[in-house]
């Protein structure tokens, strides 16, 4: 026979099972190199640095790859205060804009070099590189079996109300590349998702 206290126990596992399902857990990498030091100078890959190599595997981010990491910037946004403008009501219009964060990932996975490579405003780009210190550990990038150091830009899209929900299938090719050897602005505005010269393949998603 079932009593009240078979049913409490069963609710408090569920409760428990359910908040772990919930929560999400970015050490799947951190001890993948338990006792890792890259205070090496070596080749970073990627970005504002040198072009992505043919055979270059990306560093990759815990339980989710590009998924995961649009939840956890999401999911770590302090939104700053930022009026933009009052509409013809009077109401308080916030500013909007992608900050995009250029951060290399060293050779022990490690987040590292964190620069705001494109600006909205001091409050915003702050916030986005807040995000950037914080993140977990990487899986490396390699090439051809050796681990190395790959330069990642992330944007951190600031919407004039609360972040979206995170897609639900994998996010383009959002990691900075250098293809090219000329620098334009990136532009919020541009409907063809690009940044434009130097970072010609860093797609941008309006659904973000």
């Amino acid at each position: 026979m079932i009593n009240l206290r078979h049913i409490i126990y069963f609710l408090v596992c569920l409760y428990g099972s359910l908040q772990m399902a919930c929560s999400q857990n970015y050490s799947e990498f951190e001890n993948l190199y338990p006792d890792c030091v890259d205070n090496q100078e070596s080749p970073i890959y990627g970005g504002t640095y040198e072009k992505w190599p043919e055979g270059l595997n990306l560093p990759e981010f815990p339980n989710g790859g590009d998924v995961q990491l649009t939840r956890y910037v999401r999911d770590n946004m302090d939104y700053p205060h930022v009026v933009e403008s009052t509409d013809s009501a009077g109401n308080e219009v916030l500013a909007k804009g992608v900050v995009a964060v250029q951060v290399v990932i060293d050779r022990c996975g490690r987040a590292t070099r964190q620069e705001v490579i494109q600006s909205v405003n001091d409050e915003y780009d702050e916030e986005a590189l807040r995000i950037m210190r914080g993140l977990p550990i990487f899986k490396p990038g390699d090439l051809y079996g050796e681990r190395v150091k790959v330069a990642l830009i992330i944007p951190v899209r600031f919407s004039r109300s609360s972040m979206p929900p995170p897609p639900d299938s994998e996010y383009g090719d959002f990691w900075g590349n250098g293809d090219s050897d000329n620098y334009n602005d990136w532009s919020d505005s541009d409907d063809s998702g690009s940044s434009g010269g130097k970072y010609d393949n860093v797609q941008w998603d309006d659904s973000w």
